[in-house]
């Protein structure tokens, strides 16, 4: 499944998505102006567990950077995808500098759960983790408890068919999320960070349900169920 778009129409201009996907495209552009330097900054300053538990407070600054680092065009163009859906209506519930706060929080946390999940499961811990999509994972999981009830219109292929249908968010995104819980617990495969995203997910619904509640007349209690 693959989504085009929600309908959810947010009632703020959500600048602090734009501006994280101008800037994960123009660090992008920046990595791939060769392969050398694409190396250099992912090993420089992508997320590596091993580094991180050696030197934690050296190595801090990974927790961050690795964030806005991806790996290639398909990886930058499926992770801004989400975060263009689904970032303007949890910008437009959090505000702004709060969204900016979360969407790093959440990376953050991410990390962590990756880092936590490779020593546990035996996976390599000298591998540089990079992409925002354990930041993005924070967003749709307060997306479900914000907007359950919204509307994704989704592409769906089944063998040589494709169609577009619209599918609840909350189905929605609890069927991504079983997507990455399976292979997460039979064994992370190398290459996809499926714990940063099990992680971020989680961290994103911690924090949005207290929020929802406490909040509701931040836009109104409708804003935060969908249509």
């Amino acid at each position: 499944m693959l989504p085009i778009r929600d309908e959810n129409p947010s009632y703020v201009r959500p600048l602090v998505s734009y501006s994280l996907i101008a800037i994960n495209v123009m660090v992008f552009i920046l990595e791939s102006s060769s392969p050398e330097l694409m190396s250099s900054l992912i090993s420089g300053y992508g997320f590596t567990p091993l580094a991180f538990i050696g030197r934690p407070l050296s190595n801090s600054y990974r927790l961050i950077t690795s964030i806005f680092l991806h790996g290639g065009w398909i990886h930058l163009i499926g992770n801004m995808l989400y975060l263009f859906i689904f970032g303007d209506n949890v910008e437009a519930a959090l505000g702004r500098i709060n969204y900016l706060i979360f969407y790093l929080f959440s990376g953050i946390s991410a990390n962590f759960a990756h880092m936590i999940a490779s020593s546990f499961l035996g996976m390599p811990l000298d591998l540089p983790a990079v992409g925002a999509s354990g930041a993005i994972s924070g967003i749709l999981g307060a997306y479900l408890i914000f907007y359950p009830r919204a509307r994704i219109i989704t592409v769906i292929l089944l063998g040589y068919l494709v169609t577009l249908r619209p599918i609840s968010a909350k189905y929605f995104l609890i069927f991504w999320f079983i997507l990455q819980l399976i292979p997460g617990i039979l064994g992370e495969a190398v290459g996809v960070a499926y714990w940063a995203h099990i992680g971020g997910f989680l961290v994103g619904i911690v924090i949005a349900l207290p929020y929802r509640f406490s909040r509701r007349d931040r836009l109104g209690g409708h804003r935060f169920t969908g249509r």
